[in-house]
């Protein structure tokens, strides 16, 4: 395999991403599949069984977006795929084995803007009342869905947090988000009293792996759950009191903003407590919550159909 061939450069750009970029694992794995679909999709149309760099071109890269459009991909879909080639060229221009970047000026597919799904507080107090906390596995679902809805953390962050993680006294939280970043969040006595009393009633039946034992959520007392696991306990009781589209865990996340901003809390505060790199992507919630409060104005206002 020459220097030449695109599925040389595939497993090093990966290797990039996790040592230079410090990429999550779900980021780099997504990037893989979508180069290795791109691959595929040059051999077939070019029959070619070792594509090199002369087929990665403007021209091969826009037949392969018309390529997801002729298979019903959504543009989403399409759009983070065309990320991914974007990456993948900035990467090898900068190695200096492409002179120019084959991405610039390829429009990515126009997304329909999709206001997060959130729950309403009614269906919060509803949702934290299903548990069974007089069982060990209900007391451990309250405390998942009380995490993800008190500090708004991510699905990845909450399957890796450790005992040590936790201070008491302090009434905090801390979080290894993306990219290795900390951030720390504070607690509500609530809180900390479910999470002292599951911490607790966890030690009586205490049969963890010793590699896993300060882990706070482990499965069976063995080892931690999956993301797909965790989201399969929050989705079940999700959907037991609001709409399906709001049956995952991010819809949690997503609420914990919005609920703060409804409450008065300022943009800034909200984007250090979910770990937030830019603004920007803050800001999608003052629109969600600009939504709600039309919808509340329409239905109590007595002149809103007028005004």
């Amino acid at each position: 395999m020459t220097f030449n061939n695109i599925e040389y450069w595939i497993p090093r750009f990966i290797k990039y991403l996790e040592i230079e970029k410090r990429s999550s694992i779900h980021t780099r794995n997504a990037y893989e599949k979508d180069l290795y679909q791109f691959l595929e999709f040059l051999k077939e149309r070019y029959q070619n069984a070792t594509p090199g760099l002369d087929l990665f071109t403007r021209f091969t890269i826009r037949g392969f977006l018309s390529y997801m459009v002729e298979k019903k991909y959504t543009p989403r879909s399409t759009s983070r795929k065309l990320a991914t080639l974007r990456a993948f060229s900035r990467y090898l221009v900068r190695e200096e084995f492409l002179k120019v970047n084959p991405t610039i000026n390829i429009a990515s597919p126009k997304l329909n803007k999709k206001l997060p799904q959130f729950v309403t507080k009614s269906e919060i107090k509803a949702l934290l009342n299903l548990p069974e906390v007089n069982t060990f596995e209900g007391l451990r679902d309250l405390l998942i869905i009380e995490l993800f809805y008190a500090t708004g953390i991510r699905v990845t962050e909450l399957v890796n947090l450790r005992v040590k993680d936790l201070n008491f006294n302090a009434g905090t939280l801390s979080i290894l988000g993306k990219r290795n970043k900390r951030r720390v969040l504070p607690l509500g006595n609530s809180l900390l009293k479910d999470l002292q009393n599951y911490l607790k009633e966890r030690a009586e039946h205490d049969n963890t792996k010793p590699e896993y034992n300060d882990y706070i959520f482990v499965k069976k007392y063995k080892e931690p759950f999956t993301r797909q696991q965790i989201a399969q306990i929050v989705n079940k009781y999700i959907n037991k009191i609001a709409d399906n589209e709001k049956a995952h865990p991010h819809a949690l996340r997503h609420t914990f903003a919005t609920h703060l901003l409804d409450e008065g809390a300022d943009l800034m505060s909200v984007k250090e407590l979910l770990g937030h790199s830019n603004l920007s992507t803050t800001q999608i919630y003052t629109h969600v919550s600009a939504e709600h409060l039309k919808r509340i104005y329409k239905k109590a206002h007595p002149r809103a159909d007028k005004d």
